[in-house]
Formats: structure tokens, sequence, C-alpha cells
């Protein structure tokens, strides 16, 4: 740092004519140009000052501007340093796009093998469906002409295949009965009941004559009449006396078997199938129209007698399907 001199201030002597005036010899200065001197001086002396004001403003500005430039310089790192982390994410990010990018395009590849095995699969199977349709269509031309030969039910071959099984089902009823119309009461003793008719028609039955005695369900939930009762003897001929002995006492009702409530007549029939109950019912409609005089059941067969002359011994018809019915109208 530069020093200002120090001033020297010049000191005027009011009596120009000192002591050493009155030395011989001297020579002595000229008065104004020590008075130009001073002034030389003191113009420096300001110059000076001046000078060094303006460079410590100077010095204190330049400062000012090296402290911006170092902050400047300090932020700017700072950018610099952000931009090299962000440039490494981005790198970074990048890297990783490349290597998804990549299993992309593995993915895609098994995708497209995998899409040319189900075309191909896909071929198979439209190659198998028509080869099926082919077929199919064969068997359909047969099943048409397989229904074409059975046209319904009442067909030849489907009756007597239905005869047949009525047949074989009624033959294992040959040892039935079938009580209907029998009033019902709780906690009733059927096998009581049962003795009790026997006893009115003369025909003496013990248990061991008797295999198995039960109630059967209506067909129809809303028929209100009573249950039938089921009898199955021990035997044929046992089952046939039972019966014979019950038609001969004509109408034996419910009262004289002891049972209480309303007197009402009861039924025994053979136990038949549901064909023949419903050809049997279909022959008693008839016979309500005055086309049959009797209709009965032996054996398993519905058996009438038409309606032409009371006193006319008309011969005794089986009525086995709805057409022997109306065959006998005509």
């Amino acid at each position: 740092m530069m020093h200002s001199p120090k001033s020297n201030k010049c000191q005027s002597v009011p009596n120009l004519h000192s002591e050493k005036d009155a030395e011989p010899n001297v020579t002595q200065r000229n008065p104004k140009r020590k008075e130009l001197d001073c002034e030389l001086k003191r113009s420096i002396s300001a110059l000076s000052d001046e000078f060094k004001k303006s460079m410590s403003t100077l010095s204190s500005e330049i400062r000012d501007q090296f402290s911006n430039i170092n902050s400047n310089i300090v932020n700017l790192r700072n950018e610099v340093n952000n931009l090299a982390t962000t440039s490494s994410q981005i790198q970074s990010e990048l890297t990783d796009l490349h290597s998804d990018f990549s299993n992309t395009k593995k993915v895609l590849s098994i995708l497209n093998t995998k899409h040319l095995e189900l075309s191909k699969v896909v071929d198979d199977l439209k190659s198998s469906v028509e080869f099926n349709y082919t077929n199919n269509s064969d068997a359909m031309k047969r099943v048409k002409e397989m229904e074409s030969k059975i046209v319904s039910p009442t067909s030849e071959p489907i009756s007597i295949l239905i005869s047949k099984l009525d047949r074989l089902e009624q033959q294992a009823r040959q040892c039935n009965i079938e009580i209907g119309n029998l009033p019902e009461k709780r906690g009733e003793n059927l096998l009581v009941i049962l003795e009790s008719i026997a006893a009115v028609i003369n025909i003496p039955i013990t248990q061991r004559d008797i295999v198995a005695i039960h109630l059967i369900p209506h067909a129809h939930t809303h028929n209100s009449r009573p249950k039938n009762v089921i009898v199955k003897f021990t035997s044929r001929l046992l089952r046939d006396n039972v019966l014979s002995a019950f038609r001969l006492a004509k109408g034996i009702t419910s009262d004289r078997v002891g049972l209480a409530g309303t007197p009402c007549r009861i039924y025994m029939n053979e136990h038949l199938t549901l064909r023949y109950k419903e050809l049997f019912r279909k022959c008693r409609d008839a016979a309500k129209t005055s086309k049959f005089r009797n209709v009965w059941v032996r054996n398993a067969t519905v058996l009438v007698k038409e309606n032409n002359n009371e006193n006319d011994d008309s011969p005794t018809i089986a009525v086995r399907s709805e057409d022997d019915i109306f065959k006998s109208k005509k």
C-alpha cells in the first residue's frame, strides 16, 4: 500500500532579515521562489489525497466485484454439479429404458412365436371342426332316418315294448290288492282294518298271510280323496279268494268294518299298473255314457259288456288298449 509523504508546511518568516542575513558570503534565495514551492507542495499533497481517496474507492469497488465474481463462480460450480448429477440420473434412466426396450423386444419376439403356434393350432382346430361337421351331418341324416321309422310311442315297435314292460310289472303285482276310499285316521292300524274286512267277507286272514301293507300317495297333490291301501299276500290264490269274496259281498261300507264317521263305500281291486289303471278309468267313463253295461278287472285284464240290450247276453270283451274302446263304440 502506498503512503503519501508527510506534509511539510512551509513557515514564513516575517522578518526576512534574520540573523543569518548578517552572515557574510551567504547567498539568500528569492522569497517568491519559496512561495511557489510551497504552493506546488500543497497542490501535490491535495492531488495525492484525492488520488488516495479514488484508489480507496476503486479498491473497495474491485473487492466488491471480486466478491460478486466469487459468489457467481460458486453458484456456477453448484449448478454445474447439479447438472452433472442430473446428467448422471438421465444416463441411468436411459440405461434402464434401453434395458426395458431390450426386454420388450424379447417379449414381443416370444409373443410372435406364440401367435404363430396358436395360428397353427387354430388352423388344426378349424380342420377338425370341419371334419366333425361332416361326420355330424352324416349322423344327423341317420338320426332323421331312425326318427322317421319311430314316429311316435304308438308306433308298433314301441307299443310292443310298452306292453311287455306293463305285463312284467303287472306280473310282479299278481299277489297284490288295492283298497280304495278307505277313511283315513291318524294312528290307524291297517292290519286290524284288513282283518275286519276279512271277517265281513268271511275269509280268515292272519298276519302270516300278509307280506306287506301300506298306504300309497296320490299322483296329484290336490287330490282330496283318501289314500289307497296296498296289500301284498303270500300267494296269488289267497289274493283271488279275497277279491272273489269281496265282490260277492256287494257293497261293503266303512261302518261295517268298524270305522267311525260317515259311512262310505269301500272298493277293492287288483293292484294295476298306471297304464292299466288309466285304461280301467276310461272304460268306466265310457260306461257312464251308457256305452258299457259292466266294467271289471280280472287277472289284470279290463273286461266290459256292451250295453246293447239288458236282456241281451252280450259277449265279454277284453280291453287291452284305447283302440279297443273306440272299436267297441263303433
